[in-house]
């Protein structure tokens, strides 16, 4: 006992001082004093509690001798009594928790107790069971979990490894666990520092890369892993968690959409980006080293007809079939490249301009064998530009110079190689120049246009004339087209001098017609450029212009050349069967020169065909065959219903022939020169018999 009622109060006051229930017992288990959070713990009153025995605050029908005997010792903790199971508390509404019981021995005043101290452990139980259930969970997530997980121990040898990571690495658990993740490396890797390592040198907990790893059956798979540090209590590294991610598929797409950005989707070369990132690369090393680039800029001549004549399909067939050849002559460190439309383009480093040559020549004989489309055969040639590179030069300017290299090639009439030389450009410079002139002259009114006269053979008379347009200069006097036409297309001026020749010269000829009554019914012949054919106000500008000078559409005569430059031959062909239903007479010039005249001859609303003069030229010679190509020209012209003109003809053994082969009409300086404004009515007039 306590003594007194102050002694009680001291003591209950000094027991409250605890966090936990604290009950005071004498050696026979009676409850002497208890505190507050005892009361509160078990449900009764201060007063029902002092008194009882401690065996009734006990579930489980423990005998009051056993808990004499536990609470007598001198320290114990009884979560588990001699019983065998938990020491459970019993509240007076007879609800049970477990407690967790401290026991001390306490001597007051000679007298011997023992303090009790209880705790309610319910929310340790239920964190214990929240955490076995979490456990649970944490291992089934990570046994089915899609994503491979493994667990490592602090060295990184596998320690567990799920489904997905087995199936991921190619191999069963048994082959897994005790090795460590990085075996399985690609060896690519092999060097390369781990994340293991890199978490532990670094204090980093959490760590992310992309890695290759290599399956048994040699298949590479890409993989994204996560590392997690682990530590224990004490800080130390205790194992890793890791995260592996199959990105093998993300990664292909990756890399196929780099490739598109970076390669040709038709015929799979590298595409101009490409192109220049290496010869970037190229010129740089060429700087260090002293070495020299080659670039060689390769456009298939005459493409075009292709796509006009046996549509798109079969000239993709044909860039496909070129790259493929051109891939063959490229050396490992080589780029081909496709630039653009028909033109590619080689660029190699360390080759001088011996090697580029012979490279140039292997080109030109890899196009010796036709190229099989829709089991035809086609056979084309490709006209090459060659820039070497020296000291100062950037990719642009190669480029630049090698381009103008491959259409000096075009210009001399296609096909073959030359390597670039400064006359080129300033060549390309002049011609610039000339537009520039070109297009002042125009606005300057300085074209001048220039007759020659078309004589009927089977009359013996005038059937009308062909308008040719010179320059009037300021500086340099009169000039031919030869001098400034090429330097029109390329500019767009064609067009404009196009409609000026063709205007002038139908008001000319209704001024002619005009003055001089006894001269009518003649015909007008005017070259039309391709460029003109494919403009969409082609058909409203003639109109208008018969409509206003009163000229008869069969009195109008367009010629055209170069067909195979058309660039829309369906809208040129729908323009010029518009002109053929108003009368205007179309024909073909300079026939036998081009590629590919006569394979139009069955689309184009033709009218008349003009014999290039080359032909005209072996007539009256011992040379039989000029005569043996015209007449079998004419015969096919007459058979398809088409008028026949020989120009050029400057021999009466000429016209002779002409005749005897049965030619319509015919023209060059054997009857005149071409002559100007004042010249071409009287000519007519002295010739002209009505």
């Amino acid at each position: 006992m306590c003594g007194d009622h102050a002694r009680h109060l001291t003591c209950r006051s000094c027991l409250n001082l605890y966090p936990d229930a604290v009950l005071l017992t004498n050696d026979d288990g009676i409850l002497e004093e208890a505190n507050d959070k005892a009361t509160e713990l078990f449900g009764y009153s201060h007063e029902e509690l002092v008194g009882m025995h401690a065996g009734e605050l006990v579930a489980g029908g423990a005998s009051t001798a056993i808990i004499a005997e536990a609470l007598s010792a001198q320290r114990g903790r009884f979560l588990r009594t001699p019983l065998g199971g938990e020491l459970l508390g019993y509240r007076k509404d007879g609800s049970e928790f477990p407690g967790e019981v401290s026991t001390s021995k306490l001597e007051i005043e000679g007298q011997p107790f023992t303090v009790a101290s209880v705790r309610d452990i319910t929310p340790l139980h239920q964190a214990l069971a929240q955490q076995k259930e979490a456990e649970r969970l944490f291992a089934l997530g990570i046994d089915h979990s899609p994503i491979g997980i493994v667990l490592t121990d602090s060295d990184g040898s596998l320690t567990r490894v799920n489904a997905a990571a087995s199936r991921l690495l190619g191999r069963h658990p048994g082959q897994l666990l005790g090795r460590r993740i990085t075996d399985f490396l690609h060896p690519s890797h092999v060097n390369e520092p781990s994340l293991f390592e890199q978490a532990v040198r670094d204090d980093i907990v959490h760590l992310c890369n992309e890695r290759r790893y290599l399956r048994p059956d040699g298949e590479v798979v890409y993989v994204e892993q996560v590392v997690v540090l682990l530590r224990n209590s004490d800080g130390e590294t205790d194992s890793f968690y890791v995260h592996l991610q199959d990105v093998t598929g993300r990664k292909k797409a990756e890399q196929d959409l780099k490739h598109l950005a970076m390669h040709d989707p038709l015929t799979g070369v590298a595409n101009r980006r490409l192109l220049m990132e290496y010869l970037d690369r190229f010129l740089a090393r060429a700087r260090r080293a002293g070495g020299q680039v080659v670039v060689m800029f390769i456009d298939l001549d005459h493409f075009k007809v292709v796509n006009d004549a046996r549509g798109h399909t079969a000239g993709d067939a044909m860039l496909v079939e070129l790259s493929r050849r051109l891939s063959d002559l490229t050396r490992q460190g080589d780029v081909l490249a496709r630039f653009g439309g028909d033109e590619f383009v080689i660029g190699c480093e360390d080759m001088d301009a011996e090697g580029a040559h012979q490279l140039a020549a292997r080109v030109t004989s890899a196009l010796d064998e036709p190229f099989i489309i829709d089991g035809e055969e086609i056979f084309a040639k490709v006209s090459i530009g060659i820039a070497l590179s020296e000291p100062g030069d950037t990719t642009e300017s190669l480029l630049r110079k090698s381009d103008t290299a491959m259409y000096e090639v075009k210009d001399s009439g296609r096909r073959g190689a030359v390597v670039f030389h400064e006359s080129m450009q300033q060549k390309v410079s002049q011609r610039m120049a000339t537009e520039s002139q070109l297009r002042k002259a125009l606005q300057c009114d300085e074209l001048r246009l220039r007759f020659q006269p078309i004589m009927d053979l089977g009359r013996d008379k005038p059937a009308g004339f062909e308008v040719l347009v010179r320059w009037e200069h300021p500086e340099r006097g009169l000039l031919s087209p030869a001098e400034f036409l090429p330097a029109a297309p390329a500019s767009g001026l064609i067009v404009d001098i196009d409609k000026w020749v063709l205007e002038h010269a139908v008001r000319q000829l209704r001024e002619w017609e005009s003055n001089h009554p006894t001269l009518h019914s003649l015909t007008v012949a005017v070259n039309l450029s391709p460029r003109h054919l494919n403009d969409r106000n082609f058909i409203t500008h003639t109109k208008e212009l018969l409509a206003l000078t009163g000229i008869e559409p069969h009195q109008l005569h367009l010629e055209i050349t170069e067909i195979e430059e058309i660039t829309d031959l369906d809208l040129a062909i729908k323009h010029m069967n518009e002109a053929a239903e108003l009368g205007i007479c179309f024909g073909i010039d300079d026939f036998g020169a081009g590629h590919s005249s006569l394979r139009y001859l069955h689309r184009l609303p033709v009218h008349t065909l003009k014999v290039d003069k080359s032909f005209i030229q072996g007539l009256g010679t011992h040379d039989s065959r000029s005569a043996k190509i015209i007449g079998a020209v004419i015969n096919l012209a007459h058979a398809l219903g088409i008028e026949v003109i020989g120009e050029g003809v400057e021999e009466k053994s000429q016209l002779d022939e002409l005749l005897r082969l049965g030619c319509d009409k015919a023209q060059g300086f054997f009857w005149s020169k071409p002559m100007d404004l004042t010249e071409g009515p009287r000519w007519l007039e002295q010739n002209y018999r009505s």
